[in-house]
């Protein structure tokens, strides 16, 4: 039985090291977990790579090392796992392959949700890292695997949209190649996640040979030469990331803790504050609070492609891409004019989940059945819902300004860059503004917050969608049949 307070379940080994450090066993384990990874990745992939080491070896070392590092760092909480895995495994072998993929991931969904309920109720509020976070990710590989197995063996290649065709799966996989994917050691513990049939290539070697985007080298040609480590550049990849990880954890640790302060979003202090000032705490509060993010997914894209997992191919100019596994694009997140590109950049590749699994699956309420999706799958606190339902609207709304709004700005040079310096602005705020229940959680304090605003862009965005929905469509037929 787990009591309030006692939740994490991992190995308390190095708990000495957390006066020491001043941070919580449970991150002292995750960050060792996958400096371990990154240790073991290297040798994973230039001593038993795919040239000298059958592919059943290679699934072999990722389920051993990967169950070690799940249990070390989980405990005995390893074992919902395992049975969420068997579960769909099952569905997947015995069930029909025209619902089955349905079924998994109706099963998954709710045993996720079994999982993340429970967690409310003895770790309410906490961010202790516990099975709920590899669970997420297994739950992204589980259903993607059987919608690509459905696509593989039920449907003809003219269904298939190319995208579709690319992942499919002809053949059921076995379990040490199933359990392999689910299991690598080197995404096991955050991700990012790996869709199957990419997974396969990397395990066989056909990632280099066979990469899952069009390539030319230097412009003359779309095969690609022998694999070499000059050609890929493997190393200086890996190089180039850890080191963005280790300045995104310097400012984590030594700067974060003193521009981002949750409780001060629903201080007193804060509403006292002027309408600005709240706007300007809330803008560089909420900028800092991605930090832990951004470390946790370049950490783990490093681990990836230090074990060989992220090349693609290579660009125009001939530089290898290592971006599969790349799940989020700080720079263009941080810089972009368009809510659009800014959530596009963000979870990179849960967002290639939803579209895969969902959006592509439901035509007619595709948008609506993503923002739902997603919701489910981070968990049951109330601000995540206020948050994404925001998120959805104010999508919709940023979607109708740039096709309505934006050609009128395209005439000259300088309106051009009046429009795209006002977004620029309005996309940094809707970010925040969007994102903040997300980590407030509950919520009343949540409208609170959105009160003190005013609620000024869901008036805006509600304004927007009403406006180009009814009012302006009438008016453009009417223009029409007079044309006519």
């Amino acid at each position: 039985m787990v009591s309030t307070g006692e939740f994490y379940a991992g190995f308390q080994l190095f708990y000495p090291l957390v006066n020491l450090t001043g941070l919580p066993i449970d991150q002292i384990n995750f960050l060792l977990c996958q400096l371990i990874g990154l240790g073991l990745a290297i040798p994973f992939r230039k001593v038993y790579g795919p040239k000298t080491t059958s592919a059943t070896i290679r699934h072999t070392i990722e389920i051993v090392v990967g169950f070690a590092l799940t249990f070390f760092c989980f405990g005995y909480q390893i074992w919902h796992l395992f049975f969420l895995s068997l579960v769909c495994y099952l569905i997947m072998l015995m069930g029909s392959q025209e619902w089955m993929q349905k079924a998994v991931f109706g099963f998954a969904m709710l045993y996720l949700s079994v999982t993340h309920i429970f967690r409310q109720i003895y770790d309410y509020g906490g961010y202790t890292l516990d099975i709920t976070g590899p669970m997420m990710i297994m739950v992204q590989k589980l259903t993607s695997l059987a919608f690509s197995l459905h696509d593989g063996t039920v449907k003809s290649e003219e269904e298939l949209s190319a995208d579709q065709k690319s992942q499919a799966v002809r053949t059921m996989p076995n379990l040490v190649s199933f359990y392999s994917y689910l299991f690598s050691f080197h995404g096991i513990m955050c991700g990012p996640m790996a869709f199957y049939s990419d997974y396969i290539a990397f395990i066989e070697g056909r990632n280099f040979s066979e990469p899952t985007k069009p390539s030319s080298v230097n412009g003359k040609s779309d095969k690609l030469p022998e694999e070499t480590e000059d050609i890929f550049q493997t190393d200086k990849v890996v190089l180039e990331k850890f080191c963005i990880t280790a300045f995104i954890g310097f400012l984590m640790v030594f700067v974060t803790p003193h521009l981002y302060h949750l409780n001060g979003l629903t201080s007193t202090a804060f509403y006292e504050m002027s309408f600005l000032g709240r706007h300007i705490f809330l803008l560089v509060s909420m900028t800092f609070a991605r930090c832990k993010y951004y470390f946790a997914w370049k950490l783990g894209e490093t681990v990836n492609n230090a074990a060989g997992l992220g090349f693609t191919g290579f660009d125009e100019k001939g530089q290898p891409n290592w971006d599969l596994v790349n799940n989020c694009d700080i720079y263009k997140l941080e810089t972009c004019n368009s809510l659009k590109l800014n959530m596009d950049s963000w979870n990179k590749t849960t967002m290639t989940w939803l579209r895969r699994v969902v959006y592509d699956r439901m035509p007619k309420f595709n948008t609506l059945a993503v923002f739902s999706v997603s919701a489910f799958w981070h968990g049951f606190y109330p601000g995540y819902y206020v948050c994404f339902a925001t998120g959805a609207l104010l999508t919709v709304a940023a979607r109708y300004v740039r096709r309505n709004i934006r050609p009128m700005f395209l005439k000259s040079d300088s309106l051009k860059a009046f429009y795209d310096a006002v977004t620029f602005l309005f996309t940094r705020m809707a970010n925040v503004y969007m994102c903040v229940p997300f980590a407030i959680l509950e919520f009343v304090p949540g409208l609170k917050l959105y009160t003190s605003f005013y609620w000024w862009m869901h008036i805006l965005s509600i304004g927007v969608i009403v406006y180009y929905t009814f009012i302006a469509p009438p008016k453009r037929r009417s223009q029409d049949k007079k044309q006519q």
